[in-house]
């Protein structure tokens, strides 16, 4: 298990977007190129095991993507409890333990 410290709001976004992504039929590469980002961009940010973000540029660009009109309805989740965040994952790595092959939160806590 590993874990890392984030702000909620970050870790909330990209789990909003991957929830909005499957919704719409959308593979992780087709939701990077909508948006004009290289293909491995969402699933990097995605991914509990790399420290990408989505940044306000990326904000616009999601909203385009999934085709809204205004930010403010691709922003349609809650407001974070918290501001930072200590996320603990579980990852299963291949045979030879040099690649992660699954990961699953396993726990998040407010860090005050």
């Amino acid at each position: 298990m590993c874990s890392f410290e984030t702000t909620q709001f970050d870790f909330d976004l990209a789990n909003h977007i991957k929830s909005l992504r499957k919704s719409a039929g959308l593979s992780k590469e087709e939701l990077s190129l909508k948006m004009g980002v290289a293909k491995s961009f969402v699933g990097n940010v995605e991914s509990h095991t790399q420290r990408h973000k989505y940044s306000t540029r990326h904000i616009a660009l999601l909203a385009k993507a999934f085709g809204y009109k205004h930010v403010s309805e691709l922003m349609d989740f809650p407001t974070p409890e918290y501001d930072r965040v200590k996320v603990t994952v579980k990852q299963v790595y291949n045979e030879s333990g040099t690649k992660v092959m699954a990961s699953e939160v396993v726990k998040i806590k407010g860090v005050e």
